[in-house]
């Protein structure tokens, strides 16, 4: 890897799922009836929560402080859910760590859970007061544009971003210093890399749409996304500005390659992106990750 010294560090951290089984029937007259079905047979063997604190403790030794978080901290938009998440955020902070933060298509998972603003009340303090797309700034210049991709949906996991909201983002990019730039969104607007192939009932509405704003503002970009559950890390094949990254679920017990958990680091440096993953095993391993070519 190369010696320069990056401008700016922060980690990835997706897709935490905190669970809980639901049993009253009223809380189950709507898309949350298949979700806990989902819950009961899958996602609480697969998502072993009780490794909270201490896949927290993983994320503070790596000494970054700025994470940025790319949604589905819940399954089914409970209140329970929501509470576990909300308090792992709160942990990340009390060990000094900045978080930067958006919903996932499992925050908004049920129409009503959008109407009570239940997102927002949990996470209102990380927020940005205009809503998204929206520009953060990191400590070393670098800017952080945050999109908006989740709606609630009567049965699929598709999400959207609207025109304007891609026209939105196009102009934030116009207006950021000369440099790298980082985008995040909860949805990646590539539908099979390397690492996954995404169903059509779980793609981003007019991904393409906001993939090509990116691309021809001729920026170096860098887009960050979770929901796949799946690392990949790839160069556009279209964009030669344009790099994508996703990163597995932060709890996720992935048995057939016996990895535990894992999540991202990433190094901003001059125009370099610089890549590791972070996996745990028997214990955690750092390994650097280059670019892979786009095309499969």
């Amino acid at each position: 890897m190369p010696d320069a010294v990056p401008q700016d560090r922060l980690l990835h951290i997706s897709d935490l799922h905190f669970w809980e089984v639901v049993w009253n029937p009223l809380h189950l007259m709507n898309k949350r009836l298949l979700g806990n079905l989902n819950v009961y047979w899958r996602r609480r063997h697969e998502f072993v929560m009780h490794r909270a604190e201490e896949f927290a403790d993983a994320a503070a030794a790596t000494g970054i402080k700025t994470v940025v978080m790319t949604g589905d901290f819940t399954s089914t938009s409970t209140h329970g859910e929501f509470d576990m998440g909300r308090a792992f955020v709160q942990g990340l902070m009390r060990r000094g760590l900045q978080v930067i933060l958006m919903p996932g298509n499992h925050d908004v998972y049920t129409f009503e859970s959008v109407r009570e603003r239940r997102f927002q009340h949990y996470f209102g303090e990380f927020l940005p007061a205009g809503g998204y797309p929206h520009r953060f700034t990191l400590a070393g210049g670098t800017p952080l544009i945050v999109v908006p991709t989740v709606t609630a949906n009567f049965l699929s996991s598709k999400g959207r971003i609207r025109h304007r909201e891609v026209r939105e983002v196009a102009r934030l990019i116009e207006e950021c210093p000369p440099g790298p730039i980082v985008i995040a969104g909860h949805y990646p607007v590539l539908h099979r890399t390397y690492g996954y192939t995404t169903s059509p009932n779980r793609q981003l509405r007019h991904a393409e749409v906001l993939r090509a704003a990116m691309g021809v503002s001729g920026r170096n970009i860098f887009y960050l996304a979770g929901h796949v559950h799946r690392f990949s890390y790839v160069l556009d094949e279209t964009y030669a500005n344009l790099r994508h990254l996703t990163t597995p679920a932060f709890f996720l017990e992935n048995r057939q390659d016996e990895v535990l958990g894992a999540f991202a680091e990433i190094h901003v440096a001059g125009e370099e992106f610089h890549v590791f993953q972070h996996r745990r095993k028997e214990v955690w391993e750092r390994t650097p990750h280059p670019a892979q070519p786009g095309k499969l």
